[in-house]
């Protein structure tokens, strides 16, 4: 059977859920709950990790966010706190959002949630210029960043299509916002960065190119994806399609 290089990430993937996480009391402000983990993909060397995870109900010690994370919400909503302003934010299943590295908040749940994951933590980033100011919801009416505070708008990409950036880090090497076509077709290609990304509106059609053989790819309104950089691929979109992605360069 042919290894595909594209992952299309389940809810509930093998095994998930049969053995809890080792976790550390000094990590929690609350009593311990119960977590699951489940890396669909991992570089160790790039500090990338993609996938899975869970949780009952917890009160995480505030203090700096350690990493950069986007994520999906499938289940549950969560509720993050600034602690300077002590403002609460709320994500909702079915939602995107990243929480920028540095940005001093509190994870505060509430019930379970499940969710998919995008965790960036290279070792050589440079620091951001300005402090986070709070978390950033991934969506087409989103109108400032949680880090600038200013209006962000769409952008005419080289190729025909639309974007809008909502988050990138001082390097530029994770960026995350909303990409939108009313189509598109290419030939084979390499792909040129890793990618996750979540289909909001429309369908893909996708063929992967492995070794000599081909694999096909139909992933519909509501498929989380995972693209590795290098893959190669090619793309025919139909009809107008909007997705919520995270670029790791």
């Amino acid at each position: 059977m042919l290894k595909s290089k594209i992952i299309q990430l389940t809810p509930n993937p093998q095994g998930f859920g049969e053995v809890p996480d080792e976790l550390e009391v000094n990590m929690f402000a609350s009593k311990l709950p119960i977590q699951h983990r489940h890396d669909d993909f991992a570089d160790e060397d790039l500090g990338l990790y993609v996938g899975v995870w869970d949780t009952t109900d917890m009160v995480e010690v505030p203090g700096p966010y350690p990493c950069h994370e986007f994520m999906t919400v499938i289940e549950g909503a969560i509720e993050i706190k600034n602690n300077v302003t002590g403002k609460l934010e709320t994500v909702i299943a079915g939602q995107s959002f990243v929480i920028p590295k540095d940005y001093d908040c509190q994870w505060q749940q509430k019930g379970y949630l499940r969710k998919f994951y995008v965790i960036y933590e290279p070792e050589d980033e440079k620091p951001s210029a300005e402090k986070p100011s709070g978390i950033i919801i991934i969506s087409e009416d989103t109108l400032s960043s949680g880090i600038e505070n200013k209006a962000i708008a769409w952008q005419a990409t080289s190729d025909g299509h639309r974007k809008k950036i909502l988050f990138s880090n001082e390097n530029a090497t994770f960026v995350s916002g909303v990409w939108d076509t009313k189509g598109l077709e290419t030939g084979v290609i390499e792909f040129p960065y890793n990618e996750f990304f979540t289909i909001k509106k429309g369908s893909i059609f996708c063929t992967e190119v492995v070794g000599d053989n081909t694999i096909e790819h139909e992933f519909e309104s509501g498929a989380s994806v995972f693209i590795p950089k290098g893959t190669a691929c090619s793309w025919e979109i139909p009809a107008q399609t909007t997705l919520h992605f995270v670029q790791i360069k």
